[in-house]
């Protein structure tokens, strides 16, 4: 589920659970239902908590409430059905009778580090009751564990500690137990991320090869001496240098943008979008090859032309795709989006940044990867002659300005979305004064504007720097992110 800024309240009416009127029935919880991964998605195919939310009772209700034991019944007034199963994890509350009620709010998360660290989690029980039990609940896959109790303040506030398990996403929830009368209730599920210095977490395939040539400018490897990783004098290995990026990609405009499943299939797993043409094909396989480590649920959007924008003028050749993609992404119910794509798109910098700003509204952690730089053909050619030596191919450079041509229209729209996230990382491939084909022993290009898989995975930490950051604020309950 999207970790909102501030977790959103979860609220009962104030009437005890064994007050049942005439004609209300237990209502038991949704069954979770398995979905699919890695594989292919021509439209909006439901996952686990989307078949879950499908199968959810019909209540005439808007509050939800948990039941007294895990797996136990809830009362709901005005229900009309039982449904019996154990607790859906993606949405494990049932709606209830709304009114004014207990909840526990204003859930947020501080700290930061990888598996192994600390975080506080604080918030309130309302209304305020000194002395209040609370205690802070993980997902596993045996169900919600307790991992700290505590009990709420004089102003119902409370302050409870976790302590991360393994590497990437995980769900928490506060529970205020049944007390002095009054209902059980819960905050909604609360994504925590243990990534740490994620350099390591996501290393290049050499120590000090590719982007970390740039980024750690005293890193040395005395092993990448005399090396090109693929080497474009030999062949057309390095133009091939894809990695699979191209299995879920077309070209048609027409049709609706095919989705592809990666990564985690855990309930619990933190749901990223990846969106744009080749550019963000190319990025897929750094992050395919991750999301399962992280625990993220990775959908791709990629398809040639019709980058990302406001669907614009019904006559356009783009207005049926951008508007199918758009609607797909804002019901997506998604923790990130990341768009990215060819400086040299036809999709205007403020349309962009209209379609920026709605996915905004969403709750997500919205992420503009800006495109690197463009290489001429004098660049490409000094870096693939087949008679010069490694050290004259990784002297082939072009000045950075002429390489930075045309401005990035994704800059210009980060900066038209305030609380975008923005992934610039033109610096870890070139220096104040010209850009190389050739950075830290790797073979950066497949082509003249498209980077290769080895050079992708070499700068993929950097990637996802801003974009960890981001979510640790976010749960923090900072407002207005801007990278």
């Amino acid at each position: 589920m999207i970790g909102a800024v501030l977790i959103g309240a979860v609220l009962i009416g104030a009437m005890p659970v064994g007050a049942m009127p005439v004609g209300a029935v237990p209502v038991g919880a949704v069954p979770a239902v398995a979905g699919a991964t890695g594989s292919r998605a021509g439209g909006d195919r439901t996952d686990a908590r989307d078949q879950a939310a499908a199968h959810a009772p019909s209540l005439p209700v808007a509050a939800r409430a948990l039941a007294p034991a895990a797996g136990a019944p809830v009362v709901a007034t005005g229900a009309a059905r039982t449904v019996t199963g154990p607790w859906a994890v993606g949405q494990p509350f049932v709606p209830l009778a709304a009114g004014a009620g207990r909840a526990v709010a204003d859930v947020v998360v501080t700290g930061t580090g990888g598996p192994g660290s600390a975080r506080d989690v604080a918030g309130h029980v309302r209304p305020a009751a000194a002395g209040a039990p609370v205690a802070l609940q993980r997902w596993t896959p045996a169900g919600w564990r307790t991992v700290d109790r505590g009990r709420a303040g004089v102003d119902g506030a409370f302050t409870l500690r976790l302590v991360t398990g393994g590497l990437g996403n995980a769900q928490y929830r506060v529970v205020a137990p049944h007390w002095l009368g009054q209902p059980r209730v819960a905050s909604d599920a609360i994504d925590v991320g243990a990534y740490g210095d994620l350099r390591a977490v996501l290393p290049p395939d050499e120590p000090c090869q590719g982007a970390v040539a740039f980024a750690e400018p005293g890193c040395e490897n005395p092993d990448l001496a005399g090396r090109l990783m693929p080497d474009p004098r030999r062949g057309v290995g390095w133009h091939r240098d894809t990695n699979g990026a191209f299995t879920c990609f077309h070209g048609e405009t027409d049709v609706p943008v095919e989705r592809c499943d990666y990564g985690s299939t855990r309930p619990d797993a933190l749901r990223v979008a990846l969106v744009g043409d080749s550019h963000a094909a190319m990025v897929l396989p750094g992050l395919r090859d991750q999301a399962e480590r992280l625990n993220w649920r990775l959908h791709s959007y990629a398809a040639a032309r019709c980058l990302l924008a406001d669907p614009g003028p019904v006559d356009d050749e783009c207005h049926f795709r951008r508007g199918d993609l758009l609607r797909r992404l804002l019901g997506g119910r998604y923790d990130v989006v990341i768009l990215t794509g060819y400086r040299q798109t036809a999709a205007a910098p403020d349309a962009i940044a209209l379609a920026l700003r709605r996915l905004l509204g969403t709750g997500a952690v919205v992420t503009v990867i800006g495109d690197g730089p463009k290489l001429d053909d004098a660049t490409l050619a000094c870096a693939t002659n087949p008679a010069a030596t490694v050290a004259q191919v990784v002297a082939c450079a072009m000045p950075r300005a002429a390489a930075l041509q045309p401005p990035d229209p994704l800059l210009a729209a980060h900066a038209q979305a305030p609380g975008t996230v923005l992934v610039d990382t033109v610096d870890l491939m070139c220096g104040a004064a010209d850009c190389r084909p050739v950075v830290g022993h790797v073979m950066a290009y497949r082509d003249l504007h498209h980077l290769s898989a080895t050079f992708g995975r070499s700068i993929l930490a950097y990637r996802l720097g801003p974009v960890v950051a981001a979510l640790d604020a976010r749960a923090a309950g900072e407002r207005g992110i801007v990278g």
